[in-house]
């Protein structure tokens, strides 16, 4: 294998696919890159048992030919090279990096006992590409990666409805959904995703037109421009009902400037240790954002709201989650309100709005005894 390509697509491409690489393995080719050279394009592919991801450069190729490297390695060095063209040489020696003045050999591994990259599924339909990068990261903050118990927590759950794609994340104590529009083409069902492969393809969809869905009963496949994913499903049928938490009716809804709210908390947030919650009081024509049961220090804030449905409420949340369910809104953001002690719903102040936040409450001791 010998071929010519340019530093910084390479190297681009090396760094996504490193994302995908876990730091230990039992053994080297689990942590190994495979490259293929043939029809002036360069493949750098990564698989295992979870995911697979590749992505495809242009290249000068002179010998075509596949080589295996160790992945991180492999990108570290490609990003420290200078921004000129690369001449990648490989045999069952090793690889050769030449790039100006610069050169590095990796050390062999066979190629051909790499793994088989699994095919790209079916597509079932397609999504416009910075809609699906937003989508993804909205509601990825309610993904919930370290319990090992339940790892379909750290999934992100597509699925088709209609004309709409939804897209939904718990880790219990908050559940973030989004629709977006979507054209299906093909057979689709609820796929649960693992959420960080999802996540690191969606950062660099936002770059592409369409991004290409595979959802199938079997794994699920991501293709958007020239990097292409397919991972294993986790369980959908053990991801948490999380439908059936959003109320049926609220008692009562604030409404508010996002901005003001989300500069209120993050001020009175300056108070808070620990698991310190955050206190909105609300009056008909005003909100207080004050800590909650904070004894070294006080502090308020006082910005403009509207109240409809009760003379006033109190509830406590997580500052850091109701950040999250904040961000992705603009201008005025509305909380439906049921009991302090029960789940709010935030949502832009729209008849029908595309993104929903449902987030649990932080209940206040004394409120409780009282109850």
């Amino acid at each position: 294998m010998k071929l010519q390509v340019e530093q910084a697509e390479l190297a681009d491409a090396a760094r996504w696919i490193a994302r995908h690489i876990p730091n230990k393995a039992a053994e080297p080719t689990d942590l190994a890159v495979l490259l293929t050279a043939a029809d002036d394009t360069l493949t750098v592919a990564y698989s295992s048992l979870e995911v697979s991801a590749s992505v495809t450069v242009e290249a000068n190729v002179i010998d075509g030919g596949k080589a295996a490297a160790s992945g991180k390695i492999f990108a570290d060095i490609l990003g420290a090279l200078p921004q000129v063209q690369v001449e990648i040489s490989g045999s069952e020696n090793g690889i050769d990096l030449v790039a100006g003045l610069n050169d590095f050999h990796l050390n062999p591994l066979d190629a051909y006992s790499y793994p088989s990259l699994p095919v790209m599924p079916a597509l079932s339909g397609s999504v416009a590409g910075d809609v699906f990068a937003t989508a993804v990261a909205n509601v990825a903050p309610a993904v919930d990666y370290a319990i090992a118990a339940m790892p379909e927590l750290g999934g992100i759950r597509l699925q088709p409805a209609g004309d709409r794609l939804q897209l939904m994340a718990t880790d219990r104590y908050r559940v973030a959904l989004q629709y977006i529009p979507w054209q299906q083409t093909g057979d689709a069902v609820s796929a649960l995703l693992p959420g960080q492969g999802l996540v690191d393809i969606a950062k660099t969809a936002g770059a592409t037109d369409v991004v290409e869905l595979a959802l199938t009963a079997g794994s699920a496949g991501v293709q958007a421009g020239n990097r292409t994913s397919v991972s294993r499903l986790l369980p959908v049928d053990k991801f948490p009902n999380a439908d059936r938490a959003f109320p049926k009716e609220y008692t009562g809804t604030a409404t508010c400037d996002v901005e003001q709210l989300r500069d209120a908390i993050r001020r009175v947030g300056l108070l808070l240790e620990g698991h310190q919650a955050i206190e909105l009081s609300i009056q008909p024509d005003h909100m207080v954002v004050q800590a909650l049961r904070n004894t070294k220090a006080t502090g308020k804030a006082r910005i403009e709201c509207r109240l409809d449905g009760v003379d006033s409420f109190d509830i406590a949340f997580n500052p850091r989650f109701l950040l999250d369910g904040l961000a992705p809104i603009d201008g005025d953001v509305a909380i439906d309100l049921t009991t302090y002690a029960k789940p709010a719903l935030v949502h832009a102040a729209v008849d029908e709005p595309t993104f929903q936040y449902l987030v649990i409450p932080v209940r206040d001791p004394a409120k409780a005894a009282a109850a």
